[in-house]
């Protein structure tokens, strides 16, 4: 077995150690009397995952070497991934319910008795002791040969980072007949011999820095005198970093200089590790020892150019520093004249590195202070020659634009180039009319200004986002740059900065070091006494004017996709104007968790809110910027509960690792850890003066702490089951409790003694807490409902139902007016604790809300989920008020009719919805099903709807009427997919019940019954003939049958896990299938042949074939699949662009192009042409029209 088949059978045993990983945590949360032999079971499969994962790693670095032990591991392989599957089948034994019902495993019993587990845990340590010793073993072979053979091609550069790379492959260079002089004043200097070493090109935004840089590569390389070059481009991986940026050169120069090489061979020699040393270990190493080694033999020095573009893009200020400083010393180099042209926005740390060095070695020049009437009349050029080229291209016959609108469009766009490219691209794009464009522009420039986003956002977020400030002093930051740089928009006459500081009351100097900051974007004159030419650049007026950016709800998008603001905030944000907006309750989402929210808490002055989770942290969030503050790493399992001191200094964790944790909130250090239970701790809750901490646990006890000294008072035993809540009562006379024994219990916690147990509730109590004057307590259970109690009487005094599902947490307003409740229904409900109504429902989590807390002051609620989230709320904005219709549970299926004109939505809310998408109306409301929806399809004339369900059965609907036309029964379970044959005449049918089922569409009549696989059918499609259908199924293969009679044709293997899609070329003779593998695989449909394997970065839920069977289009990419070409490029014109949803994006032909906020990601979705139709977990169906 080669390495790389080796690898490839590694990968699939981690995958299926990954799914039991997951099994045995939902088995955790739900099964009450194995915790225990359940974590044992878990650690013991991470185990093996690890290992596996680093076998993995070694095997795929030997690029497919055969190895001498791990060839042997081929036996070992198939019998751990034997052993996997079983153990999987015996935990997960109806994973197709599982799939189904997309939330966690409810009310199962463990199936493993202990003889049986440690049979199965001998068997994971054997494996992983036989993986650990092969990996070793190699390991040590390879040791040897490791450093005989270091050759150049050890010498890693950014391959994108050069002048005529791919990336490089759209930009445009200067056009002919602009930039005249300063173009010959370059060429100038590269030419003479006692010109200076450097050559600065500098300039703010936006005027053409790097057109002008590409311009001078092109003239050096067709003179010969282009060495290297460097294109730096934030955010775009190597390029965006001075990692690579000398080995780069390097690998150019030696192009160019070929006796470079043997001083660099020797370099690589002596180092192996050079590439990634310090950079002045890299150029001394790489750049300067050769050169100054290459003998000159009695010739003229040739000249070799550096081109260096965008130095401001590279991501750290000490890089560009040393960069600056250490390239003037190549002028050491006799045998070579070396030159190097830089360009660069006029930065701080650029400008600094530049004092650092001699004036003799550099000069410069300012792009910003060309005169303006050159700049004017080379943009006009250009304005000119693009109108000519969209004039030709869209067979525009008259004179236009006329010289009068070129003249405006010059006006609007000096001094920026990069301005009248924005105009250019917006007229000329293919999907509109030029003419009407221009126009459009012409009458409403704000259409101009919200394309400059791409040009300032970035410049502002990064000058404005210090990380090496604390927060006071980026407040003081944002403060500064508000006053003095709003001033200098706003001023109608430009003052100097003499002159504004007295305006302003602020010193001349913190006046110029602010502006320092901001040469990029502001024109800032030398002499202070001269007036500042801040509104010469009135694309940045413009820009900072239009500056309503949705403050709290859109603070996310702006920490993590700014160049969302315009089009993901005005897009998810609430239809109506920004100044007579109505919004929702909710205020942020803080992402950050990598599990799900079991726990969160306020800190008493509400500065901070604290959240506990699954991924094993507890963070730490400022509550006005939603920013993490700190993560506290330590505990080794979940973290289930947490709670802040009364004095806030302390915060308190508790964990399924059986401690308790007490952490200092100011340096997140660990203060004490508290073992004692002999479980996972559950619930944790300081005393009101903080001197006791109250821990719940699994052990079914209640332990009691001294904060100071960490030494265990008290142990409270009474429940018959695990305590999933403590609260002290509000003069820490009373402790309550709630377990999973279905009571409640007060104790004293002077004495420990049992005061009261409440009874009532008729499932497990996860939740209580005390109004904040004591004579009230609250109890949220798994039985759906709220109780509240008399802590005096213990007597029941009002039952608040609503929920449709378990109540997880509960908690008191501040002044006891209100109780909010978070449900496994996804809802946070709030009640009026007088009169039990039910004031608001607070709706925007994807999945179960498993805690809630009020902020001191009450005016914000902070909600954690099981969707990793953390949601703030202003309970002061009711709940908005919505006409829209719309399904109350989630949505699992949507489907456009042939002629794009109707949406079909199923859902778990047990019925099927028609939605016109020119106007997204509800059309109709198809009532039948008993159960949830699983898949809906039109027929090919789009009359009729088939829809499959929960309830085993399909109904067919007229889509005119809405009228239900058949119930075909016949399956014994679920419904999973649906799909008409090309004629419409037969309807097929793949089910839970491991069926396929062919019906006849007019009379309903079953016409066959299709076995053989082994799991549920989770996708069917037809031939384009109808004479085969294909099948992919839980069982991980596809299955190709003969509609006419039934015979099993092919059965068609190599997937690893469910098969969710399936989809036939265009003329039949190509099968592509799409699975939970992260693969699309290409079948050959004659014989049953792999044709291609394509690999993708998700589950593949969607699959189709262009109209002539050249491309296959997925929910997450598209291939070209024409036999003996490679897989698509992004950038191809053979293909329209292509609309997918990854993760938290809409992406445009493999581009990000549009951030989708938490509450708006959908739980499925469906594209027809530039029309994507997202369903939504809340019940909710959103539509959304691309320009493509």
């Amino acid at each position: 077995m080669d390495g790389l088949s080796s690898a490839a059978s590694v990968i699939a045993v981690i995958q299926l150690t990954g799914s039991l990983v997951k099994l045995c945590g939902g088995y955790i949360q739900e099964v009450k009397n194995a915790r225990d032999e359940i974590l044992t079971l878990q650690r013991a499969i991470t185990g093996l995952q690890g290992t596996l994962e680093d076998l993995q790693k070694f095997l795929q670095s030997n690029d497919g070497k055969t190895l001498s032990t791990s060839s042997r591991l081929v036996s070992n392989i198939t019998d751990c991934l034997s052993g996997i599957r079983a153990l999987e089948a015996r935990l997960d034994s109806g994973k197709g319910k599982q799939l189904m019902r997309k939330v966690g495993l409810r009310a199962l019993k463990w199936p493993l008795k202990r003889t049986d587990l440690e049979g199965v845990i001998q068997n994971l340590e054997r494996y992983k002791s036989s993986f650990l010793l092969s990996l070793q073993m190699d390991q040590s072979s390879l040791m040897v040969g490791v450093a005989q053979d270091m050759d150049l091609g050890k010498l890693e550069g950014a391959m994108e980072a050069g002048y005529e790379s791919f990336s490089d492959r759209d930009e445009v260079r200067c056009l002919q007949g602009t930039r005249i002089e300063l173009l010959q004043q370059i060429m100038e200097w590269v030419i003479s011999p006692s010109q200076k070493c450097v050559f600065w090109l500098k300039g703010m935004a936006g005027t053409g820095k790097s057109t002008i840089s590409r311009t001078v590569a092109r003239s050096l390389k067709d003179t010969n005198n282009l060495g290297a070059s460097f294109f730096f481009k934030r955010g775009e991986g190597d390029r965006g970093n001075a990692k690579k940026f000398f080995p780069t050169l390097t690998r150019q120069l030696m192009l160019r200089i070929p006796e470079l090489r043997s001083g660099v061979h020797k370099a690589l020699h002596d180092d192996p590790d050079i590439a990634s040393k310090s950079l002045m270990e890299q150029f001394e190493k790489l750049l300067l020892q050769p050169l100054l080694k290459v003998d000159q033999l009695g010739r003229q020095p040739q000249t070799a150019v550096m081109v260096i573009d965008a130095l401001d893009e590279c991501e750290h200020d000490q890089d560009v520093r040393n960069i600056i400083r250490l390239l003037p010393l190549l002028q050491k180099a006799k045998a070579v004249r070396l030159r190097i042209f830089l360009t660069s926005r006029p930065e701080l740390p650029i400008r600094l590195g530049f004092s650092d060095i001699a004036d003799h070695d550099y000069q410069d020049m300012a792009l910003h202070e060309v005169p303006e009437e050159v700049t004017e009349n080379d943009i006009h050029l250009f304005l000119q020659d693009r109108f000519a080229k969209i004039s030709h291209d869209r067979n525009i016959s008259e004179v236009w634009p006329g010289d009068d609108v070129i003249n405006e469009l010059v006006t609007m766009s000096v001094p920026l180039f990069i301005s009248a490219a924005t105009v250019c691209r917006y007229i000329e794009n293919s999907k509109w009319e030029p003419k009407l464009r221009l126009a459009e522009l012409l009458r409403d420039q704000a259409k101009y200004v919200s394309r400059m986003d791409k040009t300032y956002l970035p410049i502002l977020t990064r000058l404005l986002d210090d990380q090496e400030s604390d927060e006071s002093e980026q407040l003081q930051l944002l403060q500064e740059f508000q006053k003095i740089v709003g001033t200098i928009i706003l001023l109608a006459v430009p003052l100097s900065i003499n002159a504004l500081a007295r305006f302003l009351r602020i010193g001349a100097d913190q006046i110029s070091n602010r502006l320092d900051s901001f040469r990029s974007v502001i024109s800032i004159p030398g002499d202070r006494d001269q007036p500042n030419k801040g509104n010469h650049h009135s694309a940045m007026a413009e820009f900072l004017h239009d500056a309503k950016r949705f403050i709290l709800k859109n603070l996310q998008i702006a920490d993590d996709a700014p160049l969302q603001l315009y089009s993901s905030g005005l897009i998810f944000a609430p239809r109506k104007s920004i100044t007579e907006e109505t919004w929702s309750s909710e205020l942020q989402t803080l992402e950050g968790h990598s599990n799900w929210v079991q726990s969160v808490a306020f800190s008493p002055d509400g500065a901070l809110l604290a959240s506990g989770s699954a991924d094993n942290t507890v963070r730490l969030w400022d509550t006005t910027t939603g920013a993490v503050q700190q993560t506290l790493v330590g505990h080794s399992d979940w973290a289930p509960s947490v709670d802040f001191s009364p004095d806030g200094a302390l915060l308190a964790s508790g964990s399924a690792d059986n401690t308790v944790r007490l952490w200092d909130t100011a340096t997140g250090a660990v203060q004490q850890t508290l073992e004692g239970h002999s479980n996972s701790v559950l619930s944790v809750a300081f005393s009101p003066d903080g001197a006791v901490l109250a821990s719940g646990s699994a052990d079914n006890t209640v332990r009691l702490w001294d904060t100071a000294t960490g030494a265990m008072q008290q142990t409270l035993e009474g429940h018959s089951d695990s305590i999933w809540s403590v609260a002290f009562s509000p003069d820490g006379a009373l402790l309550a409790s709630g377990s999973f024994d279905k009571t409640v219990r007060l104790w004293d916690t002077a004495t420990g003694a049992m005061q009261q147990t409440l009874e009532g509730h008729s499932d497990s109590v996860l939740s209580v807490a005390f109004s904040p004057y004591g004579a009230v307590l609250a109890s949220g259970s798994v039985d759906n409902t709220v109780r509240l109690w008399d802590t005096a009487t213990g007597a029941l005094q009002q039952t608040l139902e609503g929920h449709s599902d378990t109540v997880w947490s509960v908690a008191f307003s501040p002044d006891g007016a209100l109780l909010a409740s978070g449900s496994a229904d996804k809802a946070v409900c709030l009640w009026d604790t007088a009169t039990g109504a039910l004031q608001q429902t607070l709706e925007g989590h994807s999945r179960s809300v498993s805690s809630v807390a009020f902020s001191p002051d009450g005016a914000l609620l902070a909600s954690g989920s099981y969707d990793k989230t953390v949601c703030l709320w202003d309970t002061a904005i009711g709940a908005l008020q919505q006409t829209l219709e719309g399904h109350s549970r989630s949505v699992w299926s949507i489907n456009f009719s042939p002629d794009g004109a109707l949406l079909a939505s199923g859902s778990s809310d047990k019925t099927v919805r028609l939605w016109d998408t020119a106007t997204g109306a509800l059309q109709q409301t198809l009532e039948g099903h008993s159960d949830s929806i699983w898949s809906v399809a039109f027929s090919p004339d789009g009359a009729l709807l088939i829809s499959g369900s929960d309830d085993k059965t399909m109904r067919l609907w007229d889509t005119a009427t809405g009228a239900l036309q058949q119930t075909l029964e016949g399956h014994s379970d679920s419904v999973l997919s649906v799909a008409f044959s090309p004629n419409g005449a037969v309807l097929a049918s793949g089910s839970a019940d491991n069926t396929v089922r062919l019906w006849d569409t007019a009379s309903g009549a079953m016409q066959q019954t299709l076995e053989g696989h082994l799991r549920s059918v989770w996708s069917i499609n037809f031939s384009p003939g109808g004479a085969v259908l294909a099948s992919g199924s839980a069982d991980n293969t596809v299955r190709l049958w003969d509609t006419a009679t039934g015979a099993l044709q092919q059965t068609l293997e190599g997937h690893s896990d469910s098969v969710l899609s399936v989809v036939f070329s265009p003329d039949g003779a190509l099968l592509a299938s799409g699975s939970t593998d992260k693969a699309v695989r290409l079948w050959d449909t004659a014989t049953g042949a792999l044709q291609q394997a394509l690999s993708v970065n998700g589950s593949v839920t969607r699959l189709k074939f262009d109209q002539d069977g050249l491309y296959l289009i997925t929910n997450l990419d598209f291939f070209d699949v024409q036999p003996g070409r490679e897989n698509l490029s992004s950038s191809s014109n053979n293909v329209s662009q292509e609309i997918f949803i990854e993760e938290q994006w809409i992406k445009l032909n493999r581009k990000n192009a549009l951030w989708l906020p938490p509450g708006s990601r959908p739980s499925w979705s469906a594209i027809n042409g530039n029309l994507l139709a997202l369903g939504h977990a809340s019940g909710r169906v959103s539509f959304i029209g691309m320009r493509i």
